[in-house]
Parts: C-alpha cells; sequence; structure tokens
C-alpha cells in the first residue's frame, strides 16, 4: 500500500510497482521455471511437471490475494477528505472558490479538507478547521526554474495522497502541473476533478483532460455545469454604501486583462471607487464577504461565480467582456443574467460602458427592486458525490 512506502518519491513508487507487476506476471514465472530447469538447476528436469502444476496452483492463489490487497486498499481511502490544490495565475480566484467549496464541505460531520496554496493568503479565506499546505508560487519563478518546482510539487502532492488517503482531489488552475499529472495515478482509485469555470477551450491543454475523472464548469442551469445559483424566497438586503468595486481583472490571466478607462470620470464624486487590490487588503474575498451586498455597484468581468455572487446579493454591476471572452460563456451569463441588476458592455465601446455606468448610478435602486431573489447553491454535492 502506498502509506508503507511513504518515504520514497512517486518516481521510485512507480519503478517499483511496475517491477512487482513483471515479477507477478505468468510468463515471467513461467520463464523463471523453465530456465532453471533446463539451465541453472538440470537435476531439477524430472521435477517440472509438478513445478508447472505447483507454478499455476500459485499463481492463480496469488492473483486473489493481488485482487484482496486492491480491495482493501480502495476501503482504505477516506471518503470524508478533499484535497483541493488553488493556483495563483489567475489571481485569488482560485483560492476563493476553493474556499467556497472547503466552508461547503466542512459543513458536513467528520469531514476533513486539505488546501495545497502558492498564495500566503490562504488561511485568510480558508475555514479554520482547514489544513493547509503552502507551496512556493510558479508565477514568481523563471522558466528555468520550473523543472524544480514541478519536482517539488509532485514531492508535496505524493506526501500530502499519502498521508490523508483523499477519496477526491479538485485541482483549480488553467492548466495541470506536470508535478500535479505525474501524482494521477498514485491512488488509482481517487477522483480527481480539474475545476474550469468557463471549460477548456485550448486544445493543447484540452488533451490533459483525460488524466481527470472529469471537468468541472460552472453555469446557471444549462447543461452539466454545476449551477451556482437556484431561486430565493427573499432577496438579501443590506445597507447599500456609497462604493463602486473596480474588478475588471478579477480572475483575468495577465494576457487576458480588460483595458483600463477612468470610472471615477463616469460617476459621482461622492462616490468612492476601490480597486479589487484594495478590496482584497480590507475586507478579504469577493465570494463570501458580506460587505459585497454592501456595494451600490461594481465593474466585473465575464467571470460565472463572481457574477453570481452580485446576482445573489442584488449589486447592479456592468460586466466588461473584450474579445478574448468566449463566447459560449458570453451567452450563458446573458441567459443567467435576465432579471437580474447585471448589464454587458465590450470594453471598446466606450459609448456602451458610459451609458451603463449612468443608467447603473442612476436607476439602481430600481434595478435592485425589479430584480428576481437568488440565493447560492450547494457547489461541492454537485461535484462530489457525497455519502
Amino acid at each position: 500500500m502506498a502509506t508503507q512506502r511513504s518515504a520514497t518519491t512517486l518516481r521510485e513508487r512507480q519503478l517499483i510497482d511496475e517491477l512487482d507487476r513483471i515479477r507477478s506476471t505468468y510468463s515471467f514465472n513461467l520463464g523463471l521455471l523453465l530456465t532453471e530447469s533446463f539451465i541453472r538447476k538440470p537435476w531439477k528436469l524430472p521435477l517440472l511437471p509438478f513445478s508447472f502444476l505447483k507454478l499455476n496452483f500459485d499463481f492463480l492463489r496469488n492473483k486473489r490475494s493481488v485482487k484482496k490487497d486492491l480491495s482493501e486498499h480502495f476501503l482504505s481511502l477516506d471518503p470524508k477528505c478533499l484535497l483541493l490544490f488553488c493556483t495563483s495565475e489567475e489571481g485569488f480566484a482560485s483560492l476563493e472558490r476553493c474556499a467556497v467549496l472547503a466552508q461547503q464541505w466542512m459543513s458536513g460531520k467528520e469531514r476533513k479538507v486539505v488546501i495545497i496554496s502558492p498564495l500566503k493568503e490562504a488561511n485568510q479565506f480558508a475555514p479554520k478547521e482547514a489544513l493547509i499546505y503552502p507551496i512556493n508560487d510558479p508565477k514568481q519563478l523563471k522558466k528555468v526554474q520550473r523543472g524544480d518546482w514541478n519536482a517539488q510539487c509532485e514531492q508535496l502532492l505524493a506526501n500530502v495522497l499519502d498521508t490523508h488517503l483523499p477519496a477526491n482531489v479538485a485541482f483549480d488552475g488553467p492548466y495541470p502541473y506536470r508535478g500535479v499529472l505525474n501524482c494521477i495515478p498514485l491512488l488509482e482509485h481517487t477522483k480527481w476533478h480539474w475545476i474550469r469555470p468557463d471549460g477548456v477551450g485550448d486544445t493543447a491543454i484540452a488533451a490533459r483532460s483525460d488524466n481527470f475523472t472529469n471537468i468541472i464548469e460552472f453555469g446557471f442551469g444549462t447543461g452539466d455545469a454545476v449551477q451556482l445559483i437556484n431561486p430565493s424566497p427573499s432577496k438579501m438586503r443590506t445597507e447599500v454604501q456609497q462604493i463602486v468595486l473596480d474588478g475588471r481583472n478579477y480572475g483575468q490571466r495577465d494576457g487576458a486583462k480588460l483595458k483600463k478607462f477612468d470610472l471615477k470620470a463616469l460617476i459621482k464624486k461622492d462616490v468612492s471607487v476601490v480597486s479589487l487590490e484594495d478590496w482584497y487588503e480590507k475586507r478579504g474575498g469577493v465570494l463570501k464577504s458580506r460587505e459585497t451586498g454592501q456595494l451600490l455597484a461594481a465593474i466585473l468581468p465575464p467571470n460565472f461565480e463572481v457574477i453570481a455572487a452580485m446576482m445573489e446579493r442584488n449589486v447592479p454591476t456592468l460586466c466588461v467582456y473584450n474579445d478574448d471572452t468566449s463566447k459560449t460563456t458570453l451567452k450563458a451569463l446573458k441567459q443567467g443574467a435576465q432579471r437580474h441588476p447585471i448589464m454587458f458592455s465590450h470594453e471598446n465601446d466606450s459609448a456602451q460602458i458610459q451609458s451603463s455606468v449612468k443608467t447603473i448610478m442612476q436607476d439602481q435602486q430600481a434595478m435592485r427592486t425589479m430584480s428576481a431573489s437568488v440565493q447560492r447553491t450547494d457547489w461541492i454535492s454537485q461535484i462530489v458525490s457525497i455519502s
């Protein structure tokens, strides 16, 4: 079992397992018997018929034993343990998603959540009961150092798997690291979920999806995507403050960030504009913070979970997209945002942006009143089969 060899590296385990597999094959043992009877120990040749019968008997008996060991190993996985691996390529978005999943998972009895995070702020987002394993941020490393980082990642993840034996692992990132892919075969019966809210558009990266049990996409009740919100009997009511969140780069990778425009010039002077960085520093996350519902308005990118959070808290929002935005994602957002205070503008359409911001500033109270009431669903139960 893996727990008996926790001190070895994953590569060593793979080699040991492969050697054990070869030595246990019928052809290997038959060849060994014939070599011993005809070459190494010819005096055993008269006993070959009996040795041959014994070989078959031992092979069948060992085969049953191997099946039993595999069954025992499968049962040794901890179904109440969830391992989350968040990444930094999309800022704090991955950590926020994992924090929500961890919180929902911990709502069950006797459950355990383990988080591997390259972000030092993980303790601020995750539940207090979560076990957090820090890892260096690969974004801060040069390309020549990525190979060493993947080796460290592989070693850390292998040790965490051996220690906690999680029945489910969720990797949240735009592309799976080589160190992660190398660890997937370590626990054969562990289910690996790749969280990609918008799906996987890159064909080269999509080829790696075969390593995972499934790909988790987000949505608003369409297809097999995780449904983020459900109708609610009452609206979330909070005291609105004169604050607009400028979160245009929420969850955006460096190459896909939205263009900047002077938001302050489009709103009233008595309204404060808070950047995403200041919001995180003073108030924590966007998805879980209670103060999110106090926003007068928000400017955000086409991100499923953060738009869903604004819909849940009834915050008038301008969703700004660009040419890199998936048409499928944009269509799903527009359909899901019907009857909600969500407007959409392309980053190059300055007239539309100006008109949308003006409308939100003037009619935000009416937009709140006319919107539908929704609440966040239990995401984790849609991802992991909970027994």
